[in-house]
């Protein structure tokens, strides 16, 4: 019997460089290996800067590593996109230039819009049960959130905000940040959600960085974990109280993502509140999971054709 076909995506984030093999299986994407590399990519950026030098260098060295990995584990880089980092630079055409060049991979800078019903795509492929046709998938980065909506098996929102955890983390100083800090990065994130029209889904999603980190913290093994608001709450009581060099020694977490934590559940807590649910589901499939399978899928239908 033959082996399924491996292949890889790569995503060039505003904070993180991520890197998914998966195996087509039975129609659906077996993950296989899932790597990342913080890089920082986005400082600066948000007030219309350009990417600097050493941080364009950081992210290149990263796609280089995380594509010679999935190369080890039998995958082809299939996909190597960008997001919000990237768009929003002043020299974005520059940065594809260089990333396309030293990397020797084709970078496919993608728009909001289509980050958002990619991330949809990924993070919604494997729910089942009741509230499936009631679903808001968000994908909280560090540059941006895509806010998709779906109900009925129609699409009734598909957007991009300018709410990301590397943004609101701006907005603090200090180690752990003060109430007031987090008064002004709570008030932020609701002013961005306060812009979008009134829904209360049956079902919560959220994918991202600061998702899978909470849900590491939280004890989660596995790729999808369901927090309650509860939770999320007693969660963001312990990142406003302790450093992010004792959340970092404490749970196994970067220091650099633990500084951006307590932004990042803030996001969450925010969008909850505003979909009136009681617990969310923090997952690892998004984006990747979304160019993985569209990339099989598009295959597969080509080679049905071709055969036809």
């Amino acid at each position: 019997m033959e082996a399924p076909e491996r292949a890889a995506a790569i995503d060039i984030g505003s904070n993180t460089v991520h890197m998914l093999v998966a195996a087509w299986r039975d129609g659906r994407i077996e993950p296989l290996d899932d790597a990342s590399e913080l890089v920082g990519l986005a400082r600066g950026v948000y007030a219309g800067a350009a990417i600097a030098p050493e941080s364009l260098d950081r992210a290149i060295a990263a796609v280089q590593r995380l594509a010679e990995r999935a190369r080890s584990r039998g995958a082809r880089v299939a996909r190597l996109v960008a997001t919000a980092a990237v768009r929003d630079a002043s020299n974005r055409d520059e940065v594809v230039a260089a990333v396309r060049r030293r990397s020797g991979l084709d970078l496919e800078l993608i728009s909001g819009e289509r980050e958002a019903a990619l991330s949809y795509r990924g993070a919604a492929a494997g729910e089942t049960g009741a509230g499936v046709d009631s679903v808001q998938v968000c994908d909280v980065g560090g540059g941006s959130t895509e806010v998709i909506r779906v109900e009925d098996g129609r699409f009734t929102l598909q957007t991009s905000l300018p709410l990301g955890s590397s943004r609101l983390a701006d907005l603090y100083q200090s180690d752990p940040p003060t109430a007031d800090e987090l008064s002004r990065v709570e008030a932020a994130a609701a002013r961005e959600l306060a812009a979008l029209p009134a829904w209360r889904p049956a079902r919560l999603i959220v994918t991202g960085g600061t998702a899978t980190t909470l849900a590491h913290v939280a004890g989660a093994r596995a790729r999808r974990y369901v927090m309650t608001t509860g939770h999320l709450s007693a969660l963001r009581d312990l990142l406003a109280r302790d450093t992010a060099g004792a959340v970092a020694a404490a749970y196994t977490v970067e220091p650099a993502r633990a500084r951006l934590l307590p932004a990042g559940a803030a996001i969450i807590a925010a969008l909850c509140a505003a979909a009136g649910v009681e617990d969310v589901v923090l997952t690892a499939a998004g984006l990747r999971d979304g160019l993985l399978i569209e990339y099989f899928t598009r295959k597969r239908e080509k080679e049905a054709h071709a055969h036809g």
